[in-house]
């Protein structure tokens, strides 16, 4: 397996499917590169695009630090620049679901450069700090839902119980970000963003008020989801991200 190799010395595995424009697809929190695999997306994209699948740092076969800085945004960005170096690949689409919606917004901050768009999916933007920032209680209680949610999934048992400090990092940086904002009024690489209708942590409600930032953008629900089910509606999700991203390569 292919690993790129941070400057800070993190190493960062990944893999490529497919033939065509380049497309980074990053995975969100307790789950691997093998998530766009099982759940349909290299079958639907991978005759398209040439898919560049990524795991995140602290996260399948990917070092995993054990300092909380380690984790920071521009730490992974740093990582998504470093595979693109490793394959002479000067720019790519991007689509990141959960946490990787997360790395999405600070890709406009962090290294614009080396992406075409962006697709977002499952981290609204105003999930921290419209109502100021999560008490640790509000914190806990969202984890714990996510965690009951996902645990039945193998990978995802393996990573609470093997590398526990690295998944308790990730989730620390996502609950202290607040560059959302900032990183909408500041980005102008085209925009696709979605999220389930029963989404608890990025619902449609606060998803379309990028409108008012980035009146090009689009979005589009997945109804009846919740965070999970909206991301394993590949037959919902994959022909819109197709059809936005073949309209940009054709621009």
């Amino acid at each position: 397996m292919p690993f790129a190799q941070n400057p800070d010395g993190t190493k960062i595995n990944y893999e490529v499917i497919g033939e065509g424009p380049p497309l980074v697809l990053q995975h969100g929190l307790l789950s691997d590169l093998n998530t766009w695999k099982s759940r349909g997306y290299v079958d639907a994209l991978q005759d398209t695009f040439q898919l560049i699948l990524v795991d995140s740092r602290g996260h399948g076969e990917s070092d995993k630090p054990d300092e909380s800085e380690a984790y920071e945004l521009r730490a992974r960005i740093t990582d998504l620049a470093t595979v693109l170096n490793a394959l002479e690949i000067d720019q790519a689409h991007y689509m990141g679901y959960s946490m990787g919606g997360w790395m999405g917004y600070g890709i406009t901050i962090y290294m614009p450069q080396r992406f075409k768009s962006l697709v977002i999916g499952g981290f609204g933007p105003f999930r921290v700090g419209r109502a100021g920032p999560l008490t640790e209680e509000q914190k806990q209680a969202r984890w714990e839902t996510m965690v009951n949610a996902v645990t039945t999934n193998a990978h995802r048992t393996r990573a609470l119980r093997e590398f526990p400090w690295a998944i308790k990092h990730c989730r620390d940086a996502l609950d202290t970000w607040k560059g959302a904002r900032q990183a909408l009024k500041v980005g102008d690489l085209p925009l696709l963003m979605f999220a389930g209708s029963e989404e608890p942590n990025s619902s449609p409600i606060d998803m379309p008020e990028v409108l008012n930032f980035r009146p090009d953008a689009e979005f589009f629900s997945v109804e009846g989801a919740n965070h999970i089910e909206t991301i394993e509606a590949v037959d919902v999700v994959a022909p819109r991200v197709l059809k936005f991203l073949t309209e940009v390569e054709s621009r």
